[in-house]
């Protein structure tokens, strides 16, 4: 029986999408596989129906990350969910030292992080923009998070799906954590191995994306949560 379900929203990742499908292989049988193809427009669907271990939900067209999340999530019957980028950004063989962590602290939240409160930013406008961010996420909110936009996150499926996410692209990150920071959930934080890419190398998210990111982390803590 699955205890954990994997979701990976996708697109247009027919380049890193055979390096990615053979460190899926690698996950015990306990992980329950969904990638959901976001309307890609190359052979990213064309691979995925090459696979018999991996459960595919296709979008007809792009509906945005938060959307194509919300849509795993309404199949999801395992009692944790793993939320993971595609890019592979985020390397898919921690997600073993993820899960050992997640069982070994029993919080409510596990989250991945690309770096810590010490850490050294690269003077470059994507490192500075999530410095920004989290700095702002933090004054807002009066929390200690390190890396709020970490795409790595396990945590109880019950949990996310009361949260009734909103965001139908980017936003869902700030949205969620927003959510977890007023609901004041117990978590951890785990370092995870990172490796940038750039636009030209297929990253979606833009610099421009910030100001959404920010708009929705506001818009959050000015809602109520919960009953």
């Amino acid at each position: 029986m699955h205890i954990y379900a994997l979701l990976i929203p996708i697109y247009n990742e027919a380049g890193a999408l055979p390096q990615l499908i053979k460190k899926l292989q690698k996950l015990k049988n306990n992980i329950r596989i969904i990638i959901i193809d976001d309307g890609s427009n190359d052979e990213t669907r064309q691979i995925l129906s090459s696979t018999n271990f991996i459960e595919v939900i296709s979008n007809p067209h792009n509906i945005g990350k938060g959307a194509s999340i919300n849509k795993a999530l309404s199949k999801v019957i395992e009692k944790n969910v793993i939320l993971m980028d595609g890019d592979s950004e985020i390397d898919i063989d921690q997600i073993p030292l993820l899960i050992r962590e997640y069982e070994k602290n029993k919080k409510e939240v596990l989250l991945g992080i690309r770096w810590n409160h010490n850490s050294k930013y690269d003077l470059n406008i994507n490192s500075i923009g999530n410095y920004v961010i989290n700095s702002f996420f933090n004054y807002l909110y009066g929390s200690k998070f390190c890396d709020i936009l970490c795409c790595a996150k396990i945590l109880k499926s019950e949990l996310i799906k009361s949260l009734e996410i909103k965001s139908k692209r980017f936003g869902i990150e700030a949205e969620l954590m927003g959510k977890l920071a007023k609901l004041k959930v117990d978590y951890d934080e785990k370092r995870v191995l990172y490796n940038r890419r750039s636009i030209k190398d297929g990253k979606k998210l833009k610099p421009s994306d910030g100001f959404s990111i920010v708009y929705t982390m506001t818009k959050v803590y000015f809602s109520k949560i919960g009953p």
